[in-house]
């Protein structure tokens, strides 16, 4: 499953959701967020106690967004290492992949929290789901442009009278970006590209709308150095990774505890993750994502460009997966441009500061 095709297809489909404002998102599950909004079922039932004596909130599902691989090391970790069961959570990780639509599953209630972005997760609460966000794993959104280290496009402007590769799932995001760092569409050449990005290695392209956790890596396997740069440095500025809540969740006494305990091992799992790259590569190759043709140098590598991306200031002062009003702000900004409306309103640290109580650790 570790192939040009099957990784890349997963950020064009991601990508095309994104830029239908929704569209993709309500006729995933052959049912409306609409419809889903009047469920009553809930993510579990809590238990007395558990087999330590500690208070159980019995079991909750996470519903990740994709197939198995690096991406989701923390809470690999988090169920392995019982971080959760710590916390008083049994929690059950259901798999995502290319048809996977996470906001219908939690509103439904079959899970208890799903990780999406903020563009797909906005689009849904525009569409009448009510839904909040309560965390971001990347502070960073990992889209990027990558050029040939030998002939490397420095930054924004580099990409001028160039030949950008540019699927068509991401034409929305890249012209946005366009209009953001003030290039004209016309300076650019954007040519139309598939998933596999050998175009750039052969000289086809000058540059290639990557994400900078996967695209490079690809290409290194095969000898191919390459120069990478976010997106997110130049103005970019989205969340990617979002934590998405039924917002009645945040009230509800059973549910709020439980999403303070899934939040806490989330936290947990992805500190160990970075602390323990043998440990998180691991887990992801020969357990969790064993039938997807997943290599450990690989994901390790993976896993250390997310770091980049999960670790920043912010979450050096608050901790892991924060939510900084200046940076929900500039995620708000940014969807504008996109042409998706969001709203400060969509997000809410509350979970994370009962998870960090002041400090910047979970506990």
């Amino acid at each position: 499953m570790n192939s040009y095709m099957s990784m890349d297809r997963r950020s064009f489909l991601k990508q095309a959701a994104r830029g239908g404002a929704g569209a993709m998102l309500l006729g995933a599950t052959g049912t409306s967020l609409l419809a889903a909004c009047g469920s009553t079922s809930k993510a579990s039932t809590a238990s007395p106690t558990t087999a330590a004596g500690s208070m159980s909130l019995g079991s909750a599902s996470l519903q990740l967004d994709w197939i198995e691989d690096i991406e989701f090391a923390g809470s690999y970790i988090a169920k392995t290492n019982g971080l959760y069961s710590n916390a008083g959570l049994d929690v059950t990780l259901l798999a995502g992949g290319p048809s996977t639509a996470v906001e219908p599953i939690v509103v439904s209630g079959r899970a208890l929290a799903g990780l999406s972005g903020p563009d797909i997760t906005s689009a849904a609460i525009n569409s009448g789901a009510k839904l909040t966000m309560i965390g971001a794993q990347m502070q960073k959104a990992p889209q990027a442009i990558m050029s040939l280290a030998k002939t490397p496009i420095n930054d924004p402007q580099g990409m001028i009278g160039k030949k950008i590769g540019v699927q068509a799932g991401n034409l929305i995001s890249f012209k946005a970006f366009l209009n953001i760092v003030k290039i004209p569409e016309s300076s650019v050449d954007i040519v139309p590209v598939q998933f596999d990005p050998s175009p750039l290695a052969a000289g086809t392209v000058d540059g290639w709308y990557s994400f900078i956790t996967n695209e490079p890596f690809l290409l290194a396997a095969k000898g191919v150095a390459t120069k990478t740069w976010l997106l997110y440095d130049y103005g970019y500025r989205l969340y990617s990774g979002t934590y998405c809540v039924r917002t009645s969740s945040l009230s509800d006494p059973t549910e709020r505890a439980q999403l303070v305990a899934l939040m806490t091992g989330e936290s947990l799992g992805w500190t160990k993750a970075f602390a323990d790259p043998a440990l998180a590569a691991d887990l992801t190759v020969n357990v969790y994502g064993k039938a997807n043709g997943l290599d450990i140098p690989t994901q390790t590598k993976e896993l250390a460009a997310y770091q980049g991306i999960f670790e920043t200031a912010t979450t050096a002062t608050h901790g892991l997966l924060w939510l900084d009003p200046s940076d929900v702000a500039a995620n708000v900004a940014t969807l504008a441009v996109v042409g998706i409306k969001s709203s400060a309103s969509y997000f809410t640290d509350e979970i994370l500061q009962e998870v960090y109580k002041g400090g910047s650790q979970a506990t």
